[in-house]
């Protein structure tokens, strides 16, 4: 080839040659515009976002790294994890006790939050802080001497024991009750003693016109043997309307004393001396407490003490 035939093909090649080099540059650019554009789109929070915690990967218009775990909190304008691909939130697994995942939390249906489902409460505390309530609450008042009399046991209803005293009085004990000069229509107390062997058993009653007077009356009885000191509480159940029972000295002798309340009626029954019988101590209130009831019933106080 000749000289001008050389330059001539030189010149074709050269031409072919930025051609290529152009046309490179140009599809290039067209690439990088896509992974620019790609990048901020897999931040947005839309229907096809990427999970919490993922990065967009600029070389290819995706989303690389690993994606929150559920429970975190999503990044801001991400979606919530549960949500569905195309922004539907998925439902959500029950959570413990049964309420959804974002509900409303509760009990049993027509409860409040945990407790029964009636709304009542569980628990309950006895009248004036004493034994629940086991026995009738009488408002009728035994304001007659004679009555009272009869409410103390005897020596038929103490089988097994002696009596050694018996005594009915005004409440403040400023007058003896007698035939000749009755209490009647005022509050009274009888005390009774009785013995068996070594142990010693002592009733005690007071009357009062109503049951506010009564609870009353009951309190001042408890306060009696209020010292801990001196007193702990005994086990015998509940007796009458409301009781409490105390074991501790009494007449300088390890004893048991239960105080009670049976509708207008107050009584103390104490036993000393001898093994300290908690049970023995039971059936002798249980036996006054019938009485008393029978009274307040119109009936004649007559029950006797029960077998043990």
């Amino acid at each position: 080839m000749g000289g001008a035939g050389r330059k001539v093909a030189a010149a074709a090649a050269t031409g072919v040659l930025l051609a290529a080099v152009a046309a490179c540059g140009s599809g290039g650019s067209a690439r990088s515009g896509e992974a620019a554009t790609a990048a901020p789109a897999a931040s947005m929070g839309s229907a096809g976002s990427a999970s919490p915690g993922a990065t967009a990967d600029p070389a290819t218009g995706g989303v690389t790294g690993t994606p929150a775990a559920p429970g975190d909190a999503p990044a801001a304008g991400g979606s919530a994890p549960g949500a569905s691909a195309s922004g539907t939130a998925a439902p959500s697994a029950p959570a413990p006790g049964g309420a959804p995942a974002g509900g409303t939390g509760g009990g049993p249906a027509g409860g409040p939050a945990g407790g029964p489902a009636d709304g009542s409460t569980a628990g309950g505390g006895a009248a004036s802080g004493g034994q629940p309530a086991a026995g009738p609450d009488s408002d009728t008042p035994l304001l007659d001497s004679a009555l009272l009399a009869q409410l103390l046991p005897d020596q038929k209803a103490m089988t097994g024991w002696e009596e050694e005293k018996r005594r009915v009085d005004t409440a403040d004990h400023a007058t003896t009750c007698t035939a000749a000069a009755p209490c009647t229509g005022k509050p009274l107390s009888g005390q009774a003693r009785f013995s068996a062997g070594e142990v010693t058993v002592r009733f005690g009653v007071e009357t009062l016109p109503g049951r506010a007077q009564a609870q009353g009356r009951l309190k001042e009885a408890y306060a009696a043997y209020g010292d801990t000191t001196e007193y702990g509480p005994a086990d015998i159940g509940p007796l009458g309307t409301e009781s409490r029972a105390f074991l501790g000295q009494l007449a300088g002798r390890d004893g048991v004393a239960v105080v009670l309340r049976s509708g207008t009626v107050v009584a103390t029954v104490t036993t000393e001396g001898g093994p300290v019988d908690q049970a023995g101590a039971r059936r002798l209130a249980a036996m006054l407490v019938q009485r008393i009831e029978q009274a307040q019933a119109g009936r004649t106080p007559d029950a006797g003490l029960a077998p043990s």
